[in-house]
């Protein structure tokens, strides 16, 4: 495919859709419903665009409260634009895949709503806590009106195009006066990402319709090519600001580079192949994934229950197709739930729910001819030291051992479930207190991390060792009492926990001195700590607390193999 300048629109690509596929692409894309992933992929969809026709139709604008103290209003808004922009975004993708009228016409409805309620952020000057959620909204918008272009009137397209040139125009001159917006230099990684990418796509909707896209897609692919695409991620693969917002800030990243390619020609993946590696999610990735509510740590170590494998599948189907890497093809169909609407556990008090939907995407992203398989010379062991972070794994069986380690958090996934996590502060954020020396090594049956605790850790050095198969010790030098949690419920006998599937944990150095089976609340808080939010699945877990003998705690982790899945 030849590359051509960004304010440039490839012929074949002047007419909608055009983003993610073409009218003529979407006939076959409607032809494999029926086979194998893509089936899983629709049936996903399909349940949660049915879910999306019953989401009554937003009707006012949610205007900015300064001052906002504890952020609920900025809560509200964010949720509330991540939420249209699902519902719209999820529908036009269904209607597509299915040629259903119902889709189509629920569709044209939400996104002709969202810019009659959201024209509305032309009033005021944007700033850096609005352009987050109002961007997202725009990609929204655009993504679902290149997609249903054909179901709508020519009134219908105008309206869509004048709110986006409005609304998109103010950000745009927001980003002339303020130039280090987008970049490093002026904004964090993964906010200037996500905003970047999401008025990149915009502005490829637009272009050709109007002429102030092409400005609008230049500066965009110009603050990617020189900041973002080769700073936004730390050069060991992971993202500084938080492993969650590394996966979005590559969502993101792809949606707009692959819709860049397909309209003007323009490749990014290839200059920048390796600034999109996996190794976050090959180090993170616990266990399968079904319906229901996500919990934190259920399938993906240390992260929130809003970043677990669903949260990753949809950017790892698009890495395998991109990069032709089996390792992101065989973790992302882990996750049986992919295509479907998100629906996490984060609502304000006033009814406003943060929802995800890359279900479109990843039934477009998904490439068959990527086998999923494991390849024997894979790596086990991951160091990240931009954030003090190193994982260990026993094996890519979903349910097998993965430890991770954060500063002084640890996490161990054994049998599907995490059996051993950390926690410093009881309904509060983990305080942030650094380890150093950290040492990884692995010769492929152990691996050893080793790391000394700071001020403030609770420990003088600790140390996990991966036995492989199935074997996991974890050694803490102290003279203090640990607490920690874990799922399920474990049979208590002496310094023995056993879950159901035969998975152990024994406290072979201390005592096993209590378990209280619901003394952790995993509370939702937002806000820097200051917004407690609507939990639809409040749940708790075992609270477990050990004391050290002669200065040290020894627990060893063992998986038994009956209980793999």
């Amino acid at each position: 495919m030849a590359v051509r300048n960004a304010n440039t629109v490839k012929e074949s690509f002047l007419e909608h859709p055009r983003l993610y596929f073409s009218a003529k692409e979407l006939v076959d894309l409607r032809k494999k419903r029926d086979q194998k992933v893509y089936s899983l992929i629709w049936a996903n969809m399909k349940t949660s665009a049915d879910w999306c026709l019953i989401r009554p139709i937003r009707e006012e604008w949610i205007a900015p409260v300064d001052p906002d103290p504890i952020y609920a209003n900025l809560y509200d808004r964010f949720f509330a634009m991540m939420h249209d922009m699902t519902v719209m975004e999820h529908l036009a993708f269904a209607w597509a895949y299915s040629g259903d009228a119902r889709y189509l016409e629920r569709a044209k409805a939400w996104t002709l709503a969202c810019c009659r309620v959201w024209k509305c952020e032309t009033e005021g000057e944007p700033d850096g806590g609005n352009a987050y959620a109002v961007t997202r909204l725009l990609k929204g918008v655009a993504t679902a009106y290149d997609i249903i272009y054909e179901g709508l009137s020519k009134d219908e397209r105008e309206e869509i195009r004048r709110m986006l040139v409005e609304v998109g125009g103010k950000y745009y001159r927001w980003y002339l006066d303020h130039p280090t917006l987008g970049t490093l230099a002026g904004q964090g990684p993964h906010h200037a990402s996500v905003e970047t990418t999401s008025f990149g796509i915009a502005a490829l909707t637009l272009l050709g319709d109007v002429p102030e896209a092409a400005d609008w897609l230049k500066l965009m692919v110009e603050k990617h090519r020189q900041s973002l695409l080769p700073e936004a991620i730390a050069s060991d693969g992971a993202q500084v600001e938080g492993s969650t917002f590394r996966a979005s800030t590559m969502q993101y990243r792809i949606a707009f580079m692959d819709s860049l390619r397909r309209v003007t020609g323009e490749d990014l993946f290839t200059p920048f192949a390796k600034n999109m590696d996996a190794r976050l999610a090959f180090a993170k990735i616990a266990a399968s994934k079904t319906e229901g509510y996500d919990q934190v740590h259920e399938t993906v170590v240390l992260e929130p229950s809003y970043g677990q494998i669903n949260y990753y599948s949809p950017l790892l189907v698009a890495l395998a197709r991109e990069y032709r890497n089996p390792l992101c093809q065989h973790l992302a169909l882990w996750d049986k739930t992919i295509g479907g609407v998100q629906k996490t556990r984060y609502i304000t008090d006033n009814g406003e729910w943060m929802l995800f939907s890359w279900g479109g995407y990843a039934f477009v992203w998904y490439d068959p001819t990527v086998p999923a398989v494991v390849k024997p010379d894979v790596p086990l062991s991951f160091a990240f030291p931009s954030v003090t972070e190193a994982y260990l794994r026993d094996s890519y069986d979903s349910g097998g051992i993965v430890a991770g380690l954060r500063r002084n958090e640890v996490v161990v996934h054994a049998g599907g479930r995490p059996v051993y996590a950390s926690t410093h502060a009881l309904h509060k954020p983990p305080a942030t207190v650094n380890v150093s020396n950290v040492t990884l090594g692995d010769d492929g049956n152990v691996a050893h991390l080793t790391c000394n605790g700071e001020a403030g850790s609770g420990f003088s050095r600790q140390e996990m060792i991966l036995r492989r198969p199935g074997r996991l010790t974890f050694i803490r030098d102290t003279d203090t009492a640990k607490t920690f949690w874990c799922y399920g419920h474990p049979a208590w006998q002496g310094n023995v926990l056993q879950w159901e599937d035969g998975t152990t944990l024994e406290v072979e150095r201390g005592t096993l001195d209590s378990l209280d089976p619901s003394g952790y609340r995993d509370e939702i808080v937002v806000g820097l700590g200051k917004l407690k939010l609507v939990d639809p699945h409040p749940t708790v877990y075992p609270l477990i607390k050990v004391s050290p003998a002669s200065g040290k705690i020894i627990i060893q982790i063992k998986r038994d193999k009956r209980g793999n899945k």
